[in-house]
């Protein structure tokens, strides 16, 4: 079933493309042109799913002139054929809402519509963990944040490596500890902060909520 009944923009020249996409909404308008993008901003649409191809290895879509005026304020689904950490890395510093593949499953492409209309963004473990060491290495080293406060010193290492998506195994190496005890620190942090997952402590560190 279509996602929303949210007006949807698809930009692409891929006319088999187009067709697969006309099934992921309700209202879709097919553009070729990154001009298109102007246009849906100034009706007052936000959705948009674009096919990266369309700007070419030499004049990448996200920096074309289009793109930099209207990104800010569309819910932009970037989708490549070959999807890549670096690509990806660029299209969201850039300013899409989410990164995926172009050919990935309808219900896949669907779902990454809803995140990025609820105003969260969509991208794949390894990019997520790529974005949030990128947002850890330019934040301030002084003083004790909020969300630590409450932490013993252990915990906040802890909570720090998996903000920044290390696995279990990977911070117990780091700290000189057992899986088992990392669990059990992550599971007094989620408490004392009131979170759930990993995601909401990797927001919660970096500030983002």
């Amino acid at each position: 079933m279509p996602i929303t009944p949210e007006p949807l923009l698809i930009l692409t020249t891929d006319d088999h493309l187009a067709e697969r996409w006309q099934g992921l909404a309700d209202r879709v308008l097919h553009g070729r042109q990154a001009d298109a993008l102007d246009a849906w901003q100034r009706d007052g649409h936000r959705l948009v799913v674009t096919d990266l191809a369309l700007g070419g290895p030499e004049a990448p879509l996200w920096e074309s002139a289009a793109w930099k005026r209207s990104a800010q304020g569309l819910l932009i689904l970037a989708a490549s054929s070959t999807p890549s950490e670096d690509e990806g890395l660029a299209v969201m510093r850039a300013g899409a809402s989410g990164y995926c593949h172009s050919h990935g499953p309808l219900a896949t492409l669907r779902q990454a519509l809803e995140v990025i209309a609820s105003g969260e963004l969509w991208v794949g473990r390894a990019l997520l963990s790529r974005l949030l060491r990128l947002v850890d290495s330019r934040l301030p080293r002084t003083g004790l944040a909020d969300w630590a406060t409450e932490l013993t010193d252990r915990e906040r290492e802890v909570a720090h490596h998996a903000a920044i998506g290390a696995s279990n195994a990977v911070i117990a190496d780091t700290l000189g500890i057992t899986e088992r005890t990392v669990k059990a620190h992550l599971k007094a942090v989620f408490e004392k902060l009131g979170l759930e997952d990993r995601l909401q402590l990797a927001l919660r560190v970096h500030g983002i909520r």
